[in-house]
């Protein structure tokens, strides 16, 4: 009988034990989940880059015309042409209106090949911001930035490029500009642009 009631007791730890057991292991595995979605968003910066008002090719640009060359008496030299002794200018406009983001631009003007220029005929530009022409060898390369602004007019810079083909006052029949009377020349104008780096601000 005593044995009995021992059994009987053991039989109850054990299940005890199993019941805690149990609630016990089905504590541990439980736990809250929560998943949270959601996603990244970015507006490109727009990008435009025109040259007098051209996307790709620019208007010809014609020196001996009456916009581009200084204006002189009827009987000292037709409309339409240059020669010794004449002057001008023309402008190249640089235009980001449109872009979101600064613009670095690259401007070289160039003779074409087969085009040979007087030694005596020049260039100046108004690149720089002193306001004092620059003298201008061909096939070198002005550059600038134009920084990001919001307006129609607010990233447009424009490049005034004067010429000056001199009188030569010494000239004589063996030094002169004979060779270039009635000849055709082109001068090829590249602009380039290209998108500022960005320059991080610093937080204090």
């Amino acid at each position: 009988m005593k044995r009995k009631s021992q059994a009987s007791r053991l039989g109850v730890l054990a299940l005890a034990l199993t019941l805690v057991t149990t609630c016990l292991t089905g504590g541990t595995m439980a736990k809250y989940v929560t998943e949270v979605t959601g996603n990244a968003k970015a507006t490109v910066a727009a990008w435009s880059f025109k040259v007098n008002d051209e996307k790709t090719t620019m208007t010809e640009i014609d020196l001996g015309s009456t916009a581009n060359r200084t204006a002189y008496a009827a009987e000292d030299i037709m409309e339409g042409v240059i020669a010794p002794g004449t002057s001008g200018s023309f402008d190249i406009v640089i235009d980001g209106s449109g872009s979101e983001v600064g613009v670095d631009y690259k401007l070289k003007i160039a003779a074409a090949d087969g085009t040979i220029l007087p030694s005596d005929l020049t260039f100046t530009t108004d690149n720089d911001t002193s306001g004092t022409p620059d003298s201008y060898t061909l096939n070198n390369e002005l550059t600038g930035t134009i920084d990001y602004a919001d307006g129609d007019t607010a990233m447009k810079k424009t490049i005034t490029v004067k010429w000056t083909w001199a009188f030569g006052e010494d000239d004589t029949k063996d030094s002169n500009d004979n060779t270039y009377a009635d000849k055709d020349w082109t001068l090829n104008i590249t602009a380039t642009g290209t998108q500022a780096e960005p320059t991080a601000t610093v937080t204090p």
